[in-house]
């Protein structure tokens, strides 16, 4: 496939899961909204320890969406700059088979690597 063709495919399936996710961030908001209006007393313990459980699950799952949008978001705008598929560590081209896998990647393979062992040495 030519690069630009690529390039363009990868742009709108992007824009479908930056809708996709802000609409996903939508329903998580609205839905613990919901659980928040519950009125109904628990009758036992265990059931308001559940429904505490499910409800900070997903706000974690609403959390990790909100970050993959900024991710997504930010991958667009690196496309409209020139500077989508470039590491932003060492300025070499990102492989495309790890931008298939991660379309919003910022950095290569090893620079990826290096910045995980930092991380986790921190």
């Amino acid at each position: 496939m030519a690069p630009r063709r690529r390039d363009l495919e990868r742009k709108r399936a992007l824009e479908r899961t930056r809708v996709a996710l802000a609409q996903a961030i939508t329903e998580g908001i609205e839905a613990a909204r919901r659980g928040e209006q519950r009125s109904e007393p628990f009758k036992d313990p265990y059931g308001a320890a559940a429904t505490v459980h499910d409800e900070e699950i997903a706000a974690a799952v609403v959390d990790r969406r909100a970050r993959e949008l900024a991710e997504v978001s930010h991958a667009l705008e690196r496309m409209d700059a020139g500077g989508y598929g470039v590491c932003r560590d060492c300025g070499a081209p990102i492989p495309e088979a790890r931008l298939r896998a991660l379309p919003f990647a910022t950095r290569c393979v090893a620079c990826q690597a290096r910045a995980e062992r930092l991380r986790g040495a921190a």
